[in-house]
């Protein structure tokens, strides 16, 4: 049996350590408060398996990994020029991308 895909690997894309060696299983089982970064894990997780599958077609796996990798080195992702959202408006805006 394949041992589960790591949250931060190379198969994934995504960078940091905020969930050190956790899978995306793990990430999606999180419970449900915790807020920040752990709610947001949970949401990029989803987003990454809905993109993978074709269910959001406008976001693509490139567009959420260059979303979280960009708060993971920068501490924010500027959807717009001078537009700067932390785990909270990231997590509002994939959010709003699910069904």
């Amino acid at each position: 049996m394949a041992s589960p895909t790591k949250f931060h690997s190379k198969t994934t894309g995504l960078g940091g350590k905020v969930f050190d060696n956790a899978s995306m299983i793990d990430v999606l089982r999180q419970n449900a408060g915790g807020g920040g970064y752990q709610t947001l894990g949970r949401y990029v997780a989803a987003a990454m398996l809905n993109a993978a599958a074709g269910r959001t077609p406008h976001l693509s796996e490139a567009t959420i990994r260059q979303i979280w990798n960009d708060l993971m080195a920068l501490g924010y992702f500027e959807p717009t020029a001078g537009i700067r959202w932390g785990p909270t408006e990231i997590t509002a805006y994939l959010r709003s991308t699910m069904r």
